[in-house]
């Protein structure tokens, strides 16, 4: 179940875009800062637009503001996101499951049942528009090999004989 929730029937879509402004409540957005572990998500807003033509074209923009944890040194630091939407889906029948063409699969993805859920789509963007290794503006990488002499138990060693 997703964390925001705005199920579409596809059966009530016509050529005639529809507009949708998704904003996650406050208990929304804790739930997806967990679910994509992050500290906080403090915005999550999507202006989007359902079309159906042969197949379903869900497009828009999804602002979002989140906090991540640097992975270099460990502080968290906001990063802010417009993730441009730009999605295709089709009916996929079980009737016609194996007679889906790859090529099909490669430029939309299918919709099980009648319904498609837009808040489920909004958090998969987000998670894949998320730097896996979040490191924060200005730090700079930790230099393992300086000159200086190791406190090393090996160098240690090495001392004693």
């Amino acid at each position: 179940m997703s964390s925001i929730t705005l199920s579409i029937n596809i059966e009530t879509i016509t050529s005639k875009p529809q507009h949708f402004h998704l904003i996650a409540t406050r208990e929304e957005k804790k739930e997806i800062a967990i679910r994509l572990n992050l500290f906080s998500v403090d915005k999550l807003e999507a202006e989007l637009h359902l079309e159906k033509k042969e197949r379903f074209f869900l497009t828009g923009i999804i602002v979002a503001d989140v906090t991540l944890q640097c992975v270099r040194t460990l502080v968290p630091f906001s990063q802010h996101l417009e993730i441009d939407v730009e999605e295709i889906f089709f009916l996929a029948t079980d009737e016609a499951k194996e007679d889906i063409d790859i090529d099909l699969l490669e430029e939309a993805e299918p919709i099980q049942g009648h319904v498609l859920d837009v808040g489920e789509v909004v958090i998969q963007l987000l998670s894949l528009s998320l730097d896996p290794y979040p490191v924060a503006p200005a730090t700079t990488p930790i230099d393992y090999h300086e000159d200086k002499e190791s406190s090393s138990p090996f160098n240690i060693l090495k001392k004693k004989e």
